[in-house]
Formats: structure tokens, sequence, C-alpha cells
């Protein structure tokens, strides 16, 4: 039986879903970090969850042949972790090519999921460390900002703000680039066999 996830079905629960008073935006609740972090099955992909759960319950043996990368790993084991499924054998298809030969090499070399558990501990540390900078950091900067008048709404992120950064700074050197001279030194050299100028 072969299914498929549709990108990421299971999702980091929302501060609010921990303690109903991190809804609200308020220093006074910063850090928000909880005891232990908790998913859930994204509401839009509710119905291809429950295909999934279903399809995996009734498996002997899960072959996870999502990306071969730490992403692809940590949509696999987290639907596996939600469907109750995790102690069922597991194993590992790795390839990024989809031609014939390559898919019958990957089913042939199938590899064991212990082999690759670690890519998913790799994700969600990389999942969980966005949304405690994501989270924390957006309100902090939101509600320090909204202090001193401006009404917005402030995404910070742990990529898309040093990215953010080093874009702007490379928009400022192109607008305060100003054009300088330069030379290049020319000479006449003699060797052996001739002249020639470098």
């Amino acid at each position: 039986t072969v299914t498929w996830a549709i990108g990421h079905l299971v999702e980091l629960k929302e501060p609010e879903e921990y303690r109903p008073e991190w809804k609200k935006w308020d220093l006074a609740t910063l850090p928000i970090i909880p005891g232990q972090f908790e998913y859930k099955v994204s509401k839009d992909k509710a119905k291809q969850f429950q295909t999934v759960k279903k399809l995996l319950k009734e498996a002997d043996e899960i072959i996870i042949a999502t990306d071969p990368a730490r992403e692809g790993e940590n949509i696999a084991r987290l639907l596996i972790l939600m469907a109750g499924c995790s102690k069922k054998r597991i194993k590992r298809f790795w390839t990024s090519s989809l031609t014939e030969n390559a898919i019958r090499k990957g089913f042939a070399e199938l590899k064991d999921g212990k082999e690759t558990i670690h890519l998913f501990h790799e994700a969600q540390a990389r999942q969980i460390a966005d949304w405690l900078v994501g989270m924390n950091a957006s309100r902090l900067y939101t509600l320090l900002l909204q202090q001193k008048g401006i009404r917005d709404v402030f995404s910070v992120g742990r990529v898309q703000t040093p990215v953010l950064k080093l874009i702007y700074d490379r928009q400022k050197e192109i607008e305060q680039f100003r054009p300088e001279p330069f030379y290049e030194l020319e000479g006449q050299f003699t060797v052996k066999n001739g002249t020639y100028r470098g």
C-alpha cells in the first residue's frame, strides 16, 4: 500500500494550546517555553491524516519513502508517532532519483529505520528552535515597538531575520556605492626569447 503526506500533516501546537494565558501577547508572559512540546494534526489536512493513520495501523511494516533528508524524515516520523505506530518495524527507502533503476535499487537496499532516526531528532531540534525564536522574539519585538507607537506585527525568525539583514546590508552597499578610479600598471619585460608587455 502506498500513500502520501501532502507536506506537513503534523505541526507543533500553538502557545494557547498549552496555556490559555499565552494567547494574549503580553511581555509578562515571555518567554513562552512549554514544559514539553506537543504536536497536533493540521486542521486543513485532517482528512489525509486519517487516511494515512488507518493504513499505518493496518501495516505490519512501514517503509518511509519521503525526501531523503531530515525534513522528509520529520514528516514521516511525526505521522507514525501521531498514528500510534512508532513500535512497528520501520524501513527507510533512500533515493532522490525517480528513475526506474534508482527506485528498484532503493527498494532492494532498504535501510533499517534506526539508521535514519537521528535525522528526525535533528529536524525536531530545528523545528522547536524555530518555534521558540519565532513565538518569543516576534512577540517581544512587536510589543516593544508598539510601546514606541508602531502599530504593526513584526515577524522574527531564526533564519528569516538574519537573511533579511544580509539582504538589507547588501542593498545599503549598492545604494552607497561610489565608483572610484583604479589603475593597472603595465611594464615592458625583456626575457631570453624577446620582450612582452605585462
